[in-house]
């Protein structure tokens, strides 16, 4: 039966007083203990859906327990993405091994697992999961079981399926040797725990099989983690690689057996998006290239090198590559002809796609009430961008290119500007219009979907007295800055960079494994509820606080709310107020209280701050660079159409000669030139300025947390 108490309508709103435009959720229904085999009475799992979505993903989650104990629950998922996603949640029970009895075998418990599994993939439908997107996932002895029936084609055989039907598994801390309690119940094998054992049993047995699913394998920490549990999965993952699996992850989170599950969580996450079609957008990943491909606002792309300069200073080190695909007046039949020249050679491994500031009509859009021929052009402009945007929908997964749709940014129809033209209708209804056609194409395509128009909208709305357009169409840095934050938002990152968590009383930190420090070393603790000192080694850096941080956040958007949250977390303190130092620099003065709840220093003048905004200096040079070399390549492009070789020298410019003699009466002649002139400069140097476009992603991608010494001290 369906248990009408597991229906909510959550209203995720921006979490703050500052929300421009709430976020809604999905409504999930549940339904408990649904047998799944007749194997044995508690041979049961529950599913949650999200109701009326159909073909989206599905998440299986086997529990831990050390096959001798534990109950079902739904998978670990991030605080940000949960009631947003659009994913099947399914929960197992199965049989338990007992010590001292051969009621239960460990065959039983692999049997149940994998029987839960086919019966997912049979009847996951009806519930509107997709069978192709099936994962499988668990911790500890879930993670085994997981393991096993992902990689030994025994279990899943008598049910007519195999293990290369799974979309992917993911083991979460599981045993990748035989599990322990099959050895000692199951084989009364007496041989000390930790001796590892790789037999039949043992899912590291298996990485030579053919047909196995995609596979990411998570661990907590090596240094608190079960013996041996880190290095095996890690073996794992590297003999499936040299095995003929090359994509296979491994990730090593902190915290222990189970306190590194907080983190695994987003992992998990990532790779369902990152793997099927799944109607939501992973964080970006090691190593990964990402093109942004649209017309002159992604060209101009300041959002493109904030989102660069979060990603180095969230993960230093990653190696992520963000790559402007933006050229100016282009739309979404444009870029359906520039995909292979323009953007395919760049690599992508992700895309990002952007139009309908040009797709629109705009002049069609100047009365708030059309004429019959303006609402014609209107009609047959949303026309065409619905029909160039499929072609791009069908054209880039073709090309093996994983695919995110993003809502034009708005048209500011709302600022008074004196002197700027206000076409009054050309946001609502008109880009309004194209919003919805983005978000009803990725909802068919499962594309993950990042919404720009409707809380910038929303925005601008409110503040009519800021233009965050100065033309109207193009965002300011302050636009560019939120559009990123809305980046950041979709892939759910958490807002917390760091947390460092003292107990004044008991005189230590708060260890990751008790789930409060995070992401942060803390060492030479010296705390007393009168003084705290301790050396902190953040693994992350705040955002900077540039001007126009500082004048959208709280009074437009919560940045510092969503993003940038490192908190210094002091218990058991005396009341009183106390001076805050970092490497004996004093940066401010807090109450007891306010330790007690957290005090974020993210914007403080710490040296990670300092080195964070060292960081900015590259990136604002990167996005002058970066729009010149555009420039020059939204010009090649027009010579390739107009069938001249952009090498040659001598008919590239009578070409443009030409060209801005046809153009002079054109409202647009100063762009026009703008581009040629451009393109005449950097002809002959943008080896050169290429090579200075790579040395400034190198030196934002240099930068690392700084260690410093903290002290709490009384105010004198």
């Amino acid at each position: 039966m369906c248990y009408t108490g597991g229906m909510k309508r959550i209203l995720l709103g921006l979490a703050c007083a500052f929300c421009t435009a709430p976020l809604w959720g999905l409504d999930f229904d549940v339904r408990k203990n649904i047998p799944y085999s007749d194997a044995a009475t508690n041979c049961v799992l529950d599913v949650m859906w999200p109701v009326g979505v159909s073909n989206c993903a599905v998440v299986v989650n086997l529990h831990g327990g050390g096959l001798t104990g534990g109950g079902k629950h739904f998978a670990p998922w991030p605080e940000e993405a949960k009631g947003r996603d659009a994913v099947v949640h399914v929960a197992v029970k199965y049989r338990l091994l007992k010590a001292g009895s051969d009621a239960v075998k460990p065959a039983d418990c692999i049997a149940d697992a994998a029987a839960s599994v086919a019966w997912t993939l049979k009847n996951v439908a009806q519930f509107g999961g997709d069978p192709k997107k099936v994962f499988v996932t668990g911790i500890s002895a879930g993670g085994y079981l997981t393991a096993m029936v992902g990689l030994d084609a025994r279990w899943l055989a008598p049910h007519g399926c195999k293990p290369g039907d799974l979309a992917g598994i993911v083991p979460l801390t599981g045993q990748m040797t035989k599990h322990f309690n099959v050895r000692k119940i199951g084989f009364k094998d007496a041989d000390p725990q930790f001796q590892p054992k790789i037999d039949e049993w043992a899912p590291l047995f298996y990485a030579k099989e053919k047909d196995l699913p995609p596979a990411s394998f998570l661990t907590g920490g090596r240094d608190v983690e079960w013996k041996g549990r880190v290095e095996e999965n890690e073996m794992l993952a590297r003999a499936l690689r040299d095995c003929g699996y090359p994509k296979t992850e491994f990730h090593e989170t902190e915290g222990d057996h189970g306190g590194g599950v907080a983190e695994s969580a987003y992992y998990l996450r990532d790779f369902v998006m990152a793997k099927a079609d799944a109607d939501g957008v992973a964080r970006l990943a090691d190593g990964e290239r990402v093109v942004f491909f649209g017309d002159s606002i992604t060209h101009g792309g300041k959002y493109i090198y904030y989102l660069q300069l979060f990603q180095d200073l969230r993960r230093p080190g990653s190696g992520t590559r963000l790559l402007n695909g933006g050229i100016s007046g282009d739309w979404a039949g444009g870029g359906l002809a520039r995909w292979k020249d323009d953007i395919l050679p760049m690599k992508p491994d992700r895309v990002f796609v952007m139009f309908g500031m040009n797709d629109v009509g705009r002049d069609n859009y100047a009365t708030t009430t059309p004429t019959e021929a303006q609402a014609k052009a209107r009609a047959r402009s949303l026309e065409g961008y619905a029909a160039n945007q499929r072609k791009l929908a069908e054209i880039l997964p073709a090309s093996g290119v994983k695919t995110v749709f993003i809502t034009p940014s708005p048209y500011d129809q709302y600022s008074p500007m004196p002197g700027r033209e206000n076409l009054v209708a050309c946001n609502d209804p008109g880009l309004a219009a194209c919003a919805d056609i983005v978000r009803k194409l990725a909802a068919e395509k499962h594309f993950g979907l990042v919404d720009f128009h409707a809380p910038m909208t929303e925005m601008f709305k409110a503040h009519p007295e800021a233009p965050f357009c100065g033309d109207r169409v193009h965002p300011g840095a302050e636009g560019h800055l939120v559009m990123a934050a809305h980046l950041v938002d979709a892939m759910r990152y958490s807002p917390v960079l760091a947390r460092a968590v003292i107990d004044a009383e008991k005189g230590r930190a708060v260890k990751i494994t008790q789930g409060q420090t995070r992401n942060c070393v803390l060492t030479r603790v010296a705390a007393t509820p009168d003084r705290v000192a301790f050396t902190y080694a953040p693994k992350a850096l705040p955002f900077p606080k540039l001007p126009e941080y500082v004048k959208m956040d709280g009074a437009f958007y919560p940045l510092t709310q969503r993003l940038n949250q490192e908190l210094l977390v002091v218990k058991g303190l005396k009341e009183g107020r106390y001076d805050l130092a970092f490497d004996g620099v004093r940066l401010g003065t807090y109450t007891a209280a306010a330790f007690a709840k957290g005090v974020n220093v993210a914007l403080l003048d710490t040296p990670n701050q300092q080195r964070a905004q060292a960081a900015a200096k590259p990136m604002y040079a990167l996005q002058g660079l970066e729009g010149r070399l555009r420039d020059f390549e939204l010009v090649c492009i027009m010579l390739r159409r107009g069938k001249v070789d952009p090498r040659d020298v001598a008919a590239s410019t009578k070409w443009l000669d030409d060209w801005l003699k046809r153009e002079e009466k054109s409202r647009y002649i100063g762009a026009f030139r703008a581009w040629a002139k451009s393109y005449r400069d950097v002809a002959p140097v943008r080896a050169s300025l290429e090579a200075q476009a790579e040395d400034l992603y190198e030196r934002m991608a240099a930068v690392r947390p700084a260690v410093s010494r903290v002290t709490i001290e009384p105010v004198r």
